[in-house]
């Protein structure tokens, strides 16, 4: 990722996995307020209710804004760079679809006035959630075909 401060890389990626990692420990949270779940072991987890669950809300909260940013930082280099060069442009619009998913689906489990689109905008955002890390390898091995074919020699002008 030329262009970018040392480092950014992997500040990026860290503040990736605990935004991944709070998100999967609301999960039992959603079950349970969401889904009305009624199972003993549910609740007995430190984070499907209480302090540690407003913590982990909070912090999830916070990872989802600072990483808005960065990915407002992706943008101006990595994605405008990459898309004028027409590369690795399917798996770069859908996971930015998968982005803009997420940035509206957990608006939309505060901010939509009926508890049922609240509840179809949790369960979107959980869902798609979990799929950013398979669509990231899947981004970065399809980039990396890219730039293998685009060095080969056999590539045709």
């Amino acid at each position: 990722m030329n262009g970018y401060p040392k480092g950014f890389l992997i500040f990026v990626t860290a503040f990736l996995i605990a935004l991944w990692l709070s998100g999967i420990l609301l999960l039992p949270s959603v079950a349970v307020f969401r889904l009305e779940w009624d199972y003993d072991w549910l609740m007995d987890l430190p984070f499907s209710s209480g302090d540690l669950r407003h913590t982990i809300t909070t912090l999830h909260a916070i990872f989802a804004w600072s990483f808005t940013a960065m990915v407002g930082a992706i943008w101006t280099i990595h994605m405008r760079g990459h898309w004028r060069r027409r590369e690795n442009r399917f798996s770069g619009g859908l996971f930015s679809f998968l982005w803009i998913a997420l940035f509206i689906s957990a608006l939309g489990i505060y901010y939509f006035g009926d508890p049922d689109n609240s509840l179809y905008s949790s369960l979107i955002h959980s869902a798609v959630g979990l799929m950013i890390p398979l669509m990231l390898w899947q981004h970065k091995r399809s980039g990396e075909k890219a730039v293998e074919q685009n060095r080969s020699p056999s590539r045709k002008v």
